[in-house]
């Protein structure tokens, strides 16, 4: 899964004291050929790799999650938008948390995908920052959390501000097509709002097959929350990439009470279904994350191997890098520009 590191150029911070995500990147202390890190070096060789099929899925929704940073930009040549070369049925937007996201549907797959947005903005930053566990409270739902379940303050606020919207999106959806799957996915913020509707969503419809793929997810809730994810979604269809030592993954710590829910992917590098790999625990709560996985690693914060988790695009036999050109319409060869280089994807 390729590199991407000037996915996120040109966003500056406007407020003072809040740092740009170019400048957190290049005062990470890891240098960028950190992202290389490979089996050896992480001592993950003894753990069972994906198949092609698998690597070829993950590959695939990140394209949606990617296509979350580019749909909300303004202007003429971004309407109307194919994520992935699907058709695009609604988006979600609320201005105080700067939270967005939106939903498509892949009629060949069968399937509707709500896709999220992560981190590019200050307010965003803010969303991060709130790094307390509070307890499960989210707002204009009827889902009753297990005793004890807790999430990340900044995360709920922001799912608070979309999920009505997020939610009647997807009713409407599923009234059309209920014979069709439900996916979620993220990039890094983006991920733990997957992971905040995916159980929503799951627990709303549960008759409705969900899998959830996030990318950079932080964790997002306490043991409870995760072990209740995991019981109610399924480690099967959770998958949760982390790329070589990212270090969003690991930011919110497990000393404060923090857990990642099932299944961790780590794909290392050369980017391949054999240098990606599954790590789940062996003989403990499933809700609890693999110690021989990338928790192991030294929490690093947002450093390149956060921002580069698939390989770039390509377009009749040619390859464009996934920071610079977007072609976002499948029935068309032209290339649009994005505005401050940001990645996007389609089919």
């Amino acid at each position: 899964m390729g590199h991407c590191l000037n996915m996120f150029s040109g966003f500056k911070s406007k407020l003072p004291g809040i740092p740009s995500l170019d400048q957190l990147i290049n005062q990470s202390p890891i240098p960028q050929a950190a992202g290389n890190l490979g089996a050896a070096v992480l001592g993950v060789a003894g753990k069972p790799s994906v198949t092609q099929e698998v690597y070829d899925e993950l590959v695939h929704y990140f394209k949606y999650a990617s296509t979350a940073y580019a749909i909300i930009l303004p202007g003429p040549s971004l309407i109307p938008v194919r994520p992935n070369g699907r058709k695009l049925v609604g988006k979600m937007f609320d201005l105080l948390t700067d939270s967005h996201g939106y939903v498509a549907r892949d009629d060949t797959k069968r399937e509707i995908i709500v896709a999220f947005r992560g981190s590019v903005s200050p307010a965003n930053f803010i969303t991060d920052g709130a790094g307390f566990l509070v307890d499960w409270d989210v707002a204009n739902s009827k889902i009753v959390a297990p005793t004890g379940t807790k999430v990340h303050l900044g995360f709920q606020t922001a799912w608070h501000t979309i999920s009505t919207k997020t939610m009647m999106i997807v009713a409407a959806e599923h009234a059309a097509h209920p014979d069709y799957a439900i996916v979620t996915t993220g990039h890094s913020l983006g991920g733990a709002l997957a992971a905040l509707a995916a159980i929503s969503i799951t627990l709303t419809y549960p008759s409705v097959q969900v899998r959830c793929y996030t990318y950079g997810q932080p964790r997002t809730g306490n043991a409870v929350f995760a072990s209740w994810v995991n019981e109610k979604i399924g480690a099967k269809r959770l998958y949760r990439v982390v790329h070589s030592n990212d270090g969003v993954p690991t930011m919110a710590p497990a000393i404060l009470g923090f857990a990642h829910h099932s299944t961790e992917y780590w794909a290392l590098s050369p980017h391949s279904p054999q240098q990606t790999y599954i790590c789940v625990p062996a003989g403990v709560d499933p809700g609890l994350e693999d110690p021989e996985g990338s928790q192991k690693l030294p929490t690093l914060g947002i450093n390149p191997a956060h921002l580069s988790y698939t390989p770039p695009p390509k377009v009749s036999g040619i390859s464009y890098t996934a920071c610079s050109r977007v072609p976002l319409d499948q029935s068309s060869s032209k290339l649009y520009e994005l505005k401050d280089s940001i990645m996007g994807y389609y089919s």
